[in-house]
């Protein structure tokens, strides 16, 4: 569940940001001038990626899967980024703003890192998904690990890369699809690693 409704939530901040300024200062004063729709899409976003961390870790002790640990680890990594914004933005000074959002930023990519890490090898080891949407799934996780890597190692940022968001997107969808059919049927192979 977690999987499919983060994909309207990243909908939602997508229109969010690009009705905000562009400098830093600015952006800063426009979140919290609009506190109550920033703040509750945050929230509700929190609560999503804890669904999406609850199910890798349902999934992590159902298979014992070092692949879904390691996501579930990514999303615990992930899920820190939510209070760094929520209380690291609300009426601070710019200087605390700016840090607090550095902080969430290297949360959030590192986080990223490990998630995209472990579904790369989850998919690279099970016999769930039709052999096609395995190999869109390899592809996308497998390019999404690099780029975090790329971005964590700080050659590039996200906004570089930007055009390479709708592969989260992707991503989200085929675990959702993943989880689901984990969940319909507990018999599959799942071969852990």
């Amino acid at each position: 569940m977690g999987s499919l409704l983060i994909n309207i939530v990243i909908g939602i901040f997508i229109y969010l940001m690009v009705t905000g300024p562009e400098g830093l200062a600015e952006r800063f004063q426009f979140i919290n001038d609009n506190w109550t729709i920033y703040s509750g899409h945050w929230r509700a976003e929190f609560l999503i990626m804890i669904l999406v961390a609850i199910g890798a870790v349902y999934f992590a002790l159902q298979y014992k899967s070092i692949g879904w640990t390691i996501v579930a680890i990514g999303q615990f990594i992930i899920l820190w980024t939510y209070p760094l914004m929520l209380g690291g933005y609300r009426n601070t000074p710019f200087e605390l703003a700016s840090m607090a959002n550095q902080m969430a930023i290297i949360t959030f990519n590192f986080g990223n890192l490990m998630f995209f890490t472990g579904l790369f090898l989850m998919y690279l080891k099970s016999e769930v998904l039709q052999p096609w949407l395995r190999k869109v799934a390899l592809i996308c996780s497998a390019i999404l690990t690099i780029l975090f890597f790329i971005i964590v190692i700080d050659v590039l940022e996200w906004k570089d890369v930007l055009m390479l968001a709708p592969l989260v997107n992707i991503m989200y969808l085929v675990n959702a699809f993943y989880g689901l059919k984990l969940d319909a049927d507990p018999q599959f192979k799942v071969v852990t690693s």
